[in-house]
Formats: C-alpha cells, sequence, structure tokens
C-alpha cells in the first residue's frame, strides 16, 4: 500500500493495530494471537507495539489483559481523530507541509530545519516520492528543493491534507491568511449562486481557497480561463463595496489584487463549465446535445427511483445538484477529501447492510447512467455517488424508514385502551399498534391473533404460541412496556429479523413527544411466554 510510504515502520503497525480493534472487537476484546495473525506479526513485536502507542493518547486507550486486547474512545473521540494525529507526526508529511509554507535554497538549509541529517532527508524525499508519484504524478525535487508537477494536481494533495489533518475548528494556515476575511469574501461569492451550501461545504471551500490562494501567491498558476466568470467575477467586485475592501486588505499582505483572476485562481476547482454553481453565472444553460451528463440526466435517475421503490425524494433538485457536481469534480469533490480515512465506508457498510435494496437500486442506476455516456465506471466514484445520494436526501432516515414493515402490536389489557393509546402516541413510529377492543370482539382467539400480529403485550393469561411473541406484565406500566419493547427492537434488528407479512397502519394519528420518556431498569415481573417465531 502506497499510502504508508507516509509513515515509519512502527506508525503504520499501530495505525493498523487501532484499525483492526476498532473495527473488529467485541465485549471482551480481541485475542492477542488473532490480532498478531492479522497483522503479520510476532507476538514479541505485538506486545512492544502495545507498550509504545503514541496515536491513542488523549483520544483513548488500549487495555490488555487475560490474552485478549480492548480499544476504548472517549466520548468525543473516535478513529477519525486517530488518523489525524497520525498524519501531523508523519516525517514525510511534515516534510510536504513545511514546503508548502516555506522556500529552501538547500537541501543542507531544509535538513536543519527539520533537525536531520542529510542523508536522512535524502531517503525521506526518496521514500515520500514514492507515495507522490503513484498517486498524484507529483514529486519532491531537489534542485531548486520544492513539489513539482501539474499544479492542479498539487493543489489537490494539499486541499486533501489540510482538509484531513485538521480539524474543523483548526485554521491551517495561520496567520499567512486570515480566517475572518477568507469567509467573508466565501459568504458574498455564495449569495451570488443559487445552490445551497451546507457547513461541511463552506469549510472545504475555505481549504481550498486557502491552498490555491498561497499556491498562486508564490507564483503558480492554474491557468483558469473562462470569459463568462471573469465578467461575472469583474461585475462583483466592481458592485460590491465590501468585496473592494477586502482587496485594498489583500493588496497590503500579498501585494496582489483581489481580481477576478485572482479570485477564478483561488475557485478554479469550482469553475468548470460543467458544474451546476447558479444561473448568475450563466453556467447551467448547458449544451443538450454536448453528450455529457447533465442535472436532468440525475433528476430523470431520481424519478424512476421514486417510482420504482415507492420513496419520496423531497430535495430531488438538492440531490441531483450535487450527485452531478460530485461526478464532475471526482477526486475534487469534498466527498473524497481524504489522504488516509475513507469516512465514507462506514455510511456506505451500513447501508448496504440495512437497506440493500435501495442500495443496490441506485448504485445500478448511476452505473447505467455512466456507461450510456461511455464513461469509466470506478468503485470510488460510485461510493462517493452513493454517500452524496444518502447524506443530502433530506430526512432519508425517516423515509427509508417508513418503507421499513413495522412490528405489528397488539394489546390486551384489562384497562380501558389506556396504555394501548399511551403506546401509540410515544412508539407509532417503529410498532404498528391495535388494541383489541378495537377489533370488536369478546373473545380472546389466539389462532386467528397468529395471522394478523408479531406481538401482544398483556395483563391477561393468553397462554402460549410459537407464532408470535406474547409478554406479560402483572402491572401494564407503559414505561416498563417500552423498555421490554425496545429489548425486543435491538434483538430483532441484531437478528436481521424481517417482518414478512404484510403491515397495517395504526387505527390512530401518530404523534412524538418532544421529551424522551424516562425507562426504568427492566422489571423482574416481565415474563416472556414464547420463543421467537
Amino acid at each position: 500500500m502506497h499510502v504508508s510510504k507516509l509513515f515509519t515502520s512502527q506508525q503504520w503497525r499501530e495505525l493498523k493495530l487501532i484499525s483492526y480493534l476498532t473495527e473488529n472487537s467485541n465485549a471482551i476484546g480481541v485475542k492477542d494471537k488473532e490480532l498478531s495473525k492479522a497483522l503479520n506479526i510476532s507476538m514479541l513485536t505485538l506486545q512492544s507495539c502495545l507498550t509504545n502507542m503514541q496515536f491513542m493518547k488523549e483520544v483513548g486507550g488500549i487495555t490488555y489483559k487475560d490474552g485478549y486486547i480492548n480499544i476504548w474512545y472517549h466520548q468525543c473521540c473516535g478513529l477519525q481523530e486517530v488518523y489525524q494525529k497520525a498524519l501531523r507526526e508523519s516525517p514525510s508529511l511534515k516534510l510536504l507541509e513545511l514546503l508548502f509554507f516555506r522556500d529552501f535554497s538547500s537541501l543542507e538549509e531544509l535538513a536543519e530545519e527539520l533537525f536531520v541529517s542529510l542523508s536522512t532527508l535524502k531517503r525521506l524525499i526518496k521514500k515520500t516520492n514514492t507515495y507522490l508519484s503513484h498517486t498524484f504524478a507529483i514529486s519532491i525535487v531537489t534542485s531548486p528543493v520544492q513539489v513539482s508537477g501539474d499544479e492542479r494536481q498539487i493543489r489537490l494533495f494539499y486541499l486533501k491534507y489540510f482538509s484531513e489533518a485538521y480539524k474543523i475548528s483548526e485554521w491551517p494556515f495561520g496567520d499567512i491568511l486570515n480566517l475572518k476575511n477568507c469567509e467573508r469574501l466565501l459568504s458574498l461569492l455564495i449569495k451570488e449562486v443559487d445552490v445551497k451550501v451546507h457547513f461541511t461545504l463552506f469549510q472545504h471551500l475555505k481549504i481550498l481557497s486557502g491552498v490555491n490562494l498561497i499556491r498562486y501567491y508564490k507564483g503558480y498558476s492554474c491557468s483558469y480561463n473562462n470569459k463568462k466568470t471573469s465578467h461575472r467575477f469583474s461585475q462583483l467586485i466592481q458592485h460590491s463595496s465590501e468585496i473592494q475592501d477586502l482587496s485594498r486588505l489583500f493588496y497590503l499582505k500579498f501585494g496582489l489584487h483581489l481580481d477576478e483572476y485572482t479570485i477564478a485562481e483561488m475557485f478554479s476547482n469550482h469553475l468548470n463549465d460543467k458544474l451546476e454553481i447558479g444561473c448568475a453565472f450563466e453556467i447551467i444553460n448547458q449544451d443538450p446535445t454536448s453528450g455529457g451528463r447533465q442535472v436532468t440526466n440525475w433528476i430523470h435517475l431520481l424519478d424512476e427511483m421514486e417510482i420504482k421503490l415507492n420513496l419520496s425524494i423531497t430535495n430531488k433538485y438538492e440531490v441531483a445538484v450535487t450527485l452531478h457536481n460530485a461526478s464532475v469534480l471526482n477526486e475534487e469533490d469534498i466527498t473524497a477529501n481524504y489522504l488516509l480515512f475513507d469516512y465514507k465506508k462506514s455510511y456506505l457498510n451500513f447501508y448496504q447492510k440495512e437497506h440493500p435494496r435501495i442500495y443496490e437500486a441506485f448504485v445500478t442506476s448511476v452505473e447505467k447512467l455512466m456507461q450510456a455516456d461511455n464513461a469509466q465506471v470506478s468503485k470510488e466514484l460510485i461510493n462517493q455517488l452513493t454517500y452524496c445520494f444518502f447524506i443530502t436526501w433530506e430526512n432519508s432516515f425517516l423515509k427509508v424508514n417508513q418503507k421499513d414493515e413495522k412490528v405489528r402490536l397488539l394489546v390486551i389489557e384489562r384497562s380501558y385502551n389506556s396504555v394501548g393509546n399511551f403506546l401509540k402516541k410515544y412508539i407509532g413510529e417503529f410498532f404498528s399498534i391495535t388494541n383489541f377492543d378495537e377489533l370488536d370482539c369478546l373473545t380472546i382467539d389466539l389462532v386467528e391473533i397468529e395471522k394478523q400480529y408479531d406481538v401482544i403485550v398483556t395483563d391477561v393469561m393468553v397462554g402460549k404460541s410459537e407464532e408470535l411473541e406474547i409478554f406479560f406484565f402483572y402491572k401494564m406500566i407503559p414505561e416498563a412496556i417500552i423498555d421490554r419493547l425496545n429489548e425486543f427492537l435491538n434483538v430483532s434488528f441484531t437478528d436481521n429479523n424481517v417482518m414478512v407479512k404484510p403491515l397495517e397502519a395504526p387505527s390512530s394519528s401518530k404523534s412524538h413527544s418532544d421529551k424522551e420518556v424516562q425507562k426504568p431498569e427492566k422489571p423482574d415481573n416481565s415474563v416472556k411466554q414464547a420463543t421467537s417465531s
């Protein structure tokens, strides 16, 4: 794996160990022999690695007891922060960050700054270039000392690095680039487009503009040329007193005018003619005969999914724009904004496991659309688009779970529907609830009930059943019942126990409480009378 070239052997071994423990630990942890085999290292090396852990400090910890190794994190931390620490401690990335901010006339000067010998620096450059040349087709050259190659790829590397290595609350450019001024400029430009900007995209654009501006200031240009966009930026500068104020501050700091060319350089990645960035830039009226994917293609794809799967995508235009732009930007899109830790993986695994029908339908539709354009279909891009679809789809969890079959619950109680109506109000989102009185029956026919319901909660001894769950309570207290039903749902989801019988909607309207119901500990007097069907 070429990314391992960015780290020392010890650092990479520790990262693999932490990642394996995070993804494979159970209640008692991972057996040391299993971990040794998985990492392909000796027990002695494993014990040495556990003794000299660096990346878990202030993030969590690892325990080793009775041959089992367990990992834990502080409540506000996780695996992503481990990778952030690793990126900041990588010798190769420290070197590359230094070259981004400063110029060095010789290797000797650079070695002195890094506190390493000249021979060590040369070995480090050679090792780092193995990764850079393979992944970005760029490299560190020594005469003069700089990162060399396609400027767009150099900017892409630094965009990914600064985005992943620094927290959202950190500003990697310090005093070189004023954060507030950058945010002011970006906010003014956003007003000129009709595309919704999420806070994560805003952060992405801040880092992108910072990287591009500093590279441009150092004399490197992407030579972007678009007359329409340049004209629009020129008009914006002329008519905005706030941008003119920023321009004066910019000139005092960098000795450069904040003109249309500078702004175009700062956001060059997002000034592609194929992007949908708002009618203010006169880009959305693309030539329909050009053969490229357009926003309308994505809207049509979503239309078909709604019909086929009986879905409701209420913010369809926004989803279509996001998908279209991601397919154009590809590696420059926010969803590919990392060097090491692919945060999309856990989301995609969840949707693929829990909602395979929607997941597979979307992937198949995207592949079909891209193949129709004779475009190369990569797994990475498919993952990006699938992730974009699910996170941009408004209220996706609610919409998706509404398609899941609810557990049919019958409440048989001595009181006059007080418990049943309470349950309808507070857990009706998860159960299709019926009061026995609503059946207009005077006798309890368990055989008939088995055909229509999955669970019974009752304070009456109704007997046993092999076809459904019966939860008997001596005292029909709502909190105790909710606690037991919640446990039942957790077991059902864990076992992937999908109900196959058709469900009926609750007979009364559903509502939600803004106040969480406080559940007591599971009562000893609740008795499970039948095994799961």
